[in-house]
């Protein structure tokens, strides 16, 4: 069993030092333990266990730190527990890898996302400009639709459970 842990902790070197900026390939058993992992943070936050969730979730994070929604559940229980700091840099970590996403696939949801986000980091108004962008790029896409609704994201921002997870 140690042999294998210091296989996988060079394996996932190698795959770090690489200098391409080609989505890294995940095994499905690390998929699958970062994803039990991040099960097991969102059960903590439900019982207001901050504490445990952020620590189940940096532990996911060392498996999958490609993850933006990972990055925005950190930002999350960090700002549960009041470190402002902590959430911000998660949310705009979160940020930079739905825009490489975006970048890499050009799929609306991931413009969704980046609204979604900058609305955690306080600028729901580039987030508004952002998803109004989106709607004239892909007027056919129903996300893109629901989220630049007036009733849709814009009214998630002025909520006070959301205005407690934004910085």
């Amino acid at each position: 069993m140690k042999k294998f842990f210091t296989l996988l902790a060079c394996a996932a070197l190698l795959v770090s030092a690489g200098c391409s900026k080609k989505p890294k390939e995940v095994p499905a058993a690390i998929k699958a333990e970062a994803a039990t992992l991040m099960s097991e943070a969102q059960f903590a936050m439900q019982i207001r266990e901050y504490s445990r969730a952020e620590e189940l979730t940096q532990r996911a994070l060392k498996l999958r730190d490609d993850v933006p929604e990972y990055w925005v559940s950190l930002g999350m229980v960090r700002r549960k527990q009041d470190n402002k700091d902590g959430a911000r840099k998660a949310y705009k970590h979160a940020l930079e890898l739905h825009i490489d996403r975006y970048k890499a696939d050009k799929k609306p949801e991931e413009l969704a996302q980046q609204a979604f986000v900058l609305g955690l980091l306080g600028k729901t108004e580039d987030a508004v400009k952002l998803l109004e962008k989106g709607l004239k790029e892909y007027p056919d896409s129903d996300i893109m639709k629901k989220m630049a609704d007036p009733r849709g994201l814009q009214r998630t921002f002025k909520s006070p459970e959301f205005k407690d997870l934004s910085v």
